[in-house]
């Protein structure tokens, strides 16, 4: 008493039904696919311009003031402490870190950068 499987046809092209075919595809150049916006009538509102950061600069963010030591070309020496502080830590972080923080904090440049140092300290 075995059960017999009926026989697999193999499917030929003609039984199956017809294949839906993609339209072709047209070469268009991607400037002329994109559209242009038309010019705003009002003009947008000018934004702040920051600083580059600087050896010797002191920026006040809140409370505290943030002293530039060195800036190298990803990264920058600081000391950020209170302005009485004694023997403030120097820390280091990236340039577009730092940069995210002070606007973030809002800072306010107070004193530029201070003047070049040429020769040595000895006379």
């Amino acid at each position: 008493m075995t059960a017999t499987k009926p026989a697999r046809r193999p499917a030929t092209r003609s039984a199956s039904p017809a294949r839906k075919t993609r339209p072709a595809r047209t070469a268009v150049s991607k400037t002329a696919a994109r559209t242009t916006k038309p010019a705003s009538a009002a003009p947008r509102a000018v934004r702040a311009v920051f600083t580059p950061l600087a050896d010797g600069q002191i920026w006040q963010l809140g409370e505290a003031n943030l002293k530039v030591e060195m800036v190298g070309k990803l990264l920058v020496h600081y000391k950020l402490a209170k302005p009485n502080a004694v023997r403030t830590p120097t820390s280091i972080a990236g340039i577009t870190t730092l940069v995210k923080f002070m606007k973030k904090s809002k800072a306010v440049l107070i004193q530029e950068q201070s003047a070049p140092r040429t020769g040595s300290a000895r006379s």
